[in-house]
């Protein structure tokens, strides 16, 4: 697996990175997320022995940055990495964590970058993680507290020693620019993919000019390009983005399926043929691949070890006109 550095002179990260973090826009939006604990604590029924069989499978095959978060599962995701660790090689790995979204008393979702929050959902994660520190801590989503209480939040930690390095999610430019000037931010993660692209021309060229990781996320688009959908589905969720809502569902289902056609020519599937369009774009540093098996994991991985050429990047830049 290829590696390159996080930022000039910093720790090397594989090209293709795993991610545990469930994204807002797949069978369930951001709300819901904290909801989805197992039912039951059984392994081999909750899941958790395949996904403890697919971290491993990624390690095996090069994979060291595993990206996690706080709200996701209500911290059954980071419990599990934290069991699947202990058979791991932990200094050889790069783990990352998000905060910010909580559960209210009331059992509401809200998002809060507070000094507080940020340093008490560190100390929840470092426990969950059974690790000392966490390599890459990143505040998940922008909300409305202002950028010095969360910039101080995350220099404490840093200064501590529970987190080595800071970073953000989903933020816009402007959002990133303004933490920047107050904290020394070491990435930059938001959605990369076919059918998202908005980062290419803002984020990406904004990173390359500071020496600054971008980690490409969601490069499946919450599993669309992924052929998990027909294109007849519905969804009524009022946060889902735009892809969907129908008719741009059916017209992005039927490009993944003609993705997945031109893929199998080169050998290899439609997800991996849409990572590999996103580990190819300038000024990426990793794409963070969901997987749920070792095969899938496995699958993806193949992006890293078949570049695509400059006429298969065109071929599918073509097939994606259509949508």
């Amino acid at each position: 697996m290829r590696k390159c550095p996080l930022f000039p002179g910093g720790p090397e990260v594989s090209v293709i990175g795993l991610s545990l973090s469930a994204p807002p826009t797949a069978s369930l939006p951001l709300g819901q997320l904290a909801i989805l604990a197992p039912q039951t604590e059984d392994p081999a029924a909750n899941g958790e022995d395949v996904t403890a069989q697919t971290i491993a499978r990624a390690v095996a095959l090069g994979v060291n940055l595993i990206d996690t978060d706080w709200i996701t599962a209500n911290g059954h995701a980071q419990e599990l990495l934290g069991r699947a660790l202990k058979g791991l090689d932990r200094d050889a790995l790069f783990i990352t964590s998000k905060a910010g979204p909580r559960l209210t008393f009331k059992g509401e979702l809200t998002l809060d970058n507070s000094r507080a929050n940020l340093i008490n959902q560190c100390h929840d994660s470092l426990f969950r993680l059974k690790t000392p520190h966490i390599d890459l801590y990143q505040v998940h989503w922008p909300d409305s507290t202002p950028p010095a209480q969360t910039a101080r939040g995350l220099q404490d930690l840093i200064s501590g020693g529970h987190a080595r390095f800071a970073g953000v999610c989903n933020y816009t430019l402007d959002q990133v620019v303004a933490l920047a000037a107050l904290v020394e931010l070491r990435s930059v993660q938001a959605p990369l993919n076919l059918l998202n692209r908005r980062a290419l021309n803002t984020l990406l060229p904004w990173c390359h000019e500071h020496g600054v990781a971008f980690l490409a996320a969601d490069p499946v688009q919450s599993g669309l390009l992924a052929g998990r959908y027909s294109g007849n589905e519905e969804f009524t969720d009022e946060d889902r983005d735009e892809w969907f809502t129908q008719p741009a569902f059916r017209r992005a289902a039927d490009f993944a399926k003609r993705l997945e056609a031109w893929a199998q020519t080169r050998a290899m599937s439609g997800p991996a043929a849409a990572v590999a369009w996103a580990l190819a774009q300038p000024g990426v540093t990793s794409v963070l691949c969901p997987a749920q098996s070792p095969t899938e994991i496995a699958e993806l991985v193949q992006a890293s070890q078949t570049p695509l050429s400059a006429p298969d990047i065109a071929t599918i830049e073509a097939l994606a006109e259509s949508v």
